[in-house]
């Protein structure tokens, strides 16, 4: 039934502010950007996985969590910051599992980084 794939899919604000921050800060590719209809799509670097964005006029930021899998979290932090994204808090570390760092795009939606510390 189901395919290989998945895609995560946020309302915005600003069309080309958001694929300004998924594409020039987190470097994901554009894969999709029709002005005419407010929506665009980008690729991660996760095979298979996009994610897409409807311009609204009312955005209701997102509290669950996108998760990126980084393989030096202090490195992928300290990149990103370059970049100019902001950082909720400290690396979070549970100890023999994962770290976790928390950041926001330009509408408020909630995304996350994290480093196994175990194979799972």
């Amino acid at each position: 039934m189901f395919v290989p794939g998945f895609t995560v899919w946020y309302n915005v604000r600003d069309i080309g502010q958001s694929l300004a921050f998924y594409t020039g800060k987190l470097g994901f590719e554009l894969l999709f950007h029709d002005p005419d209809s407010g929506m665009a799509m980008v690729k991660t670097n996760t095979d298979q996985c996009v994610i897409g964005f409807s311009q609204a006029e009312e955005v209701v930021p997102s509290t669950s969590s996108t998760v990126f899998d980084v393989s030096n979290m202090e490195d992928a932090v300290h990149t990103l910051k370059q970049q100019g994204v902001t950082f909720i808090g400290d690396i979070e570390t549970i100890p023999d599992f994962v770290k976790l760092a928390t950041f926001t795009d330009p509408d408020g939606h909630s995304l996350m980084l994290s480093e196994q510390l175990v194979e799972l």
